[in-house]
């Protein structure tokens, strides 16, 4: 039987996890060329951002699971 800390967990990696996928469904709205970030175009800009946001979405829930 799941506890109620565990179903808690699952709740939150749920939520991150839609969270996520929301932010990498706004695809229109940032597949464009300019502006230029450091010389690369947004898209790939916005991907790197991503990719850190991403990892702390799924860090957050990890740390606050005492297992």
């Amino acid at each position: 039987m799941v506890s109620s800390n565990g179903s808690k967990y699952y709740l939150i990696m749920l939520f991150m996890f839609i969270i996520d996928i929301i932010l990498y469904a706004l695809l229109p709205v940032y597949n464009k060329v300019t502006p230029s970030i450091g010389g690369l175009p947004f898209f790939y800009t916005y991907q790197i951002f991503m990719l850190v946001v991403s990892s702390v979405l799924f860090l957050i829930p990890s740390l606050g699971d005492k297992k």
